[in-house]
């Protein structure tokens, strides 16, 4: 479950194993009723000219055609009835639906009775939420020739059957959780609802298609209930005009433990200062709503004067912190604050996250890229983690190493490693100051300071060298306690350092357009057998660097997707390749229901 800490952080607890849901059985085809009722019965008469048939004549042969009808009528029945189950149960195996939220019938899972649809921009269908375009893209894709060839042979959908056994997708669509009320994650936009008086209020909403006019949607299916009420918030004092507003955007994130919302406001300013005295007001109306403390948990501001749609700026130092609760900290949690991305279904991704986990083999060196705060590797660190705490050593990871390029991911990452168990780490918690961003002038200069003390001389670089190149393969000193790292850094920068030098998995869940150019090429390339094991990029340095495969050890990667054309295209390179990879298993998550959008995990061995 989510939870928030350390000044609006959000905390995650890794979720525990959800619910297995089925559709119950909606396959009534009364249409095929009349399939196979057997021949029909032939009728008799004498044609003239014919001759008389003899009446007892008549009725024998009217008896055993009558008789023949009747038992083909009942075979034809029977395999009505069973090409119905069968096709009943194939639904019911493509569309498991998993959720923490008790047992749901066929038809709440199927239908989407929202107000808004037809003029909110967010769904594209109400009914049948695996009836999209997407969805039918990927099981034509997964399932061509030219994909199948590549996939592992027990997994392949050619391989030969017997007769009772029933043909499934190769892309398995999943619905991971309820399809309303699932959203816990919102960012809309601010208007001021009429131009003329400024006594109107505020509408907050979605944009409406092809234009800046925002549409109002209050009992949006999606959102959860807790975060119910926010438009009653707004003031009319905040707006000097149409699109001249000092509120722009607002950002919900619902606490799943507590049902809290942490609420970030998106201010037409350059400077904290230049929102006062507007932003006090509207902070001391928001909390003298909640008198109680159970709406805010609590509530940051951003300040965003740049033209565009972007939402947010990309420099850190316009976030501002709003003092909010500080719960204590336990153990195994996920944090997220306003300045990480996050997933809007977190539910439903729990579920990708434990595909994930599962697909990792035991005693694996695991580097994840595109990470955000390091949810999937985190949530496979923990999972191998207590394996290994059975009693089996090598059951859990030996190390992991995270990346990405956004520099506040680094401060959740390093939180959720501080609150989890030290057998499972391997490594005493960092000193880290949770209660400062990088906006605060304190923050940047520590970390300046704590910059320039990590120069090193030669001899302490000679000295790491030297250790690095007596470490055995079967990493013996951290085979008890695995080494958790994160390095602020893009895919490719991070390739290139090494990290994922010596790793046996490599997860990469990259953004909807796919992974970058370099990060591909490497995968793209054939296992060099000549190539040392390394697991530090410095004792590669006598190699020319065109000539090194940065991803040469790797034997698992796992692909998370948003965007499936980009999917598509790298999955076709990969394949393609001399690289050995093949696949293993592809599955689609409905993330967002109603919406033409698909997650895809697909698994590739070589």
């Amino acid at each position: 479950m989510l939870a928030f800490s350390h000044r609006g952080t959000l905390r995650h607890r890794h979720s525990p194993r959800l619910t297995d849901l089925h559709l119950s059985s909606w396959y009534d085809n009364d249409d095929n009723d009349d399939r196979y009722t057997g021949r029909r019965s032939r009728t008799f008469a004498s044609r003239a000219g014919g001759g008389e048939r003899t009446a007892s004549a008549e009725r024998s042969r009217t008896r055993r055609t009558r008789g023949t009808s009747n038992n083909d009528s009942e075979r034809g029945a029977r395999r009505t009835e069973q090409q119905q189950q069968r096709q009943k149960n194939l639904y019911e195996k493509r569309t498991t639906v998993q959720s923490s939220g008790g047992e749901q019938s066929s038809q709440s899972l199927s239908s989407i009775d929202c107000p808004h649809f037809g003029t909110c921009p967010g769904c594209v269908v109400s009914t049948n939420i695996q009836d999209i375009d997407v969805i039918e893209s990927a099981k034509l894709y997964f399932s061509s020739q030219s994909v199948q060839k590549h996939a592992i042979p027990h997994n392949r959908k050619d391989r030969k059957r017997y007769f009772h056994e029933e043909e499934e997708e190769f892309y398995k669509v999943i619905i991971p959780s309820s399809i309303t009320s699932w959203r816990s994650q919102a960012k809309l936009a601010v208007a001021p609802t009429s131009t003329w008086s400024r006594s109107s209020g505020a509408t907050i909403g979605l944009y409406a298609r092809h234009s800046h006019d925002v549409l109002s949607i209050p009992e949006c299916k999606s959102r959860r209930n807790d975060c119910g009420g926010y438009q009653k918030s707004s003031h009319a004092r905040l707006f000097g005009g149409h699109r001249r507003g000092l509120l722009r955007y607002i950002q919900l994130q619902v606490e799943l433990s507590t049902g809290k919302i942490c609420l970030t406001l998106v201010m037409n300013a350059e400077k904290l200062k230049e929102c006062q005295p507007h932003l006090s007001f509207l902070v001391k109306e928001l909390k003298r709503m909640d008198d109680k403390r159970e709406v805010w948990h609590s509530i940051w501001c951003h300040c965003n004067d740049s033209g565009g749609n972007s939402i947010f700026a990309r420099d850190s130092s316009r976030w501002h912190p709003i003092p909010g609760s500080d719960p204590a900290v336990k153990e195994g949690l996920l944090y997220f604050s306003p300045m990480v991305f996050r997933q809007g279904n977190f539910e439903g991704f729990s579920e990708i996250a434990r595909e994930v986990r599962e697909a990792i083999p035991e005693g694996s060196k695991v580097c994840e890229m595109y990470a955000g705060v390091g949810l999937l590797g985190l949530s496979s660190l923990l999972y191998h983690g207590k394996l290994k705490a059975d009693g089996k050593l090598d059951r859990g990871l030996k190390w992991l190493r995270c990346s990405d390029e956004n520099p506040e991911n680094e401060r959740c990452f390093e939180l959720a490693v501080n609150s989890m168990p030290m057998h499972i780490t391997g490594r005493t918690p960092k000193n880290f100051d949770s209660g400062k961003t990088r906006g605060d002038k304190q923050w940047r200069g520590k970390n300046q300071q704590s910059r320039r003390n990590r120069d090193t001389s030669m001899k302490d670089l000679m000295d790491k060298m030297v250790s690095s190149s007596n470490t055995s393969d079967d990493m013996s000193t951290s085979k008890d306690q695995p080494s958790v790292t994160y390095t602020v850094a893009n895919a490719a920068s991070a390739l290139y350092q090494g990290q994922a030098l010596g790793a046996d998995v490599l997860i990469v869940d990259p953004p909807r357009k796919g992974l970058e150019e370099p990060v591909l090429q490497q995968l793209c390339q054939p296992r060099n057998s000549k190539q040392p094991y390394v697991e530090n990029a410095n004792m590669l340095s006598h190699l020319p660097r065109h000539t090194i495969n940065w991803v040469n050890d790797v034997r698992t990667l796992i692909y998370v997707s948003c965007g499936f054309d980009a999917l598509a295209r790298d999955c076709d390179q990969l394949l393609t390749s001399n690289a050995g990879w093949k696949i293993e298993s592809a599955t689609g998550y409905v993330l967002f229901p109603g919406s033409n959008h698909v997650e895809s995990v697909v698994v590739f061995r070589r």
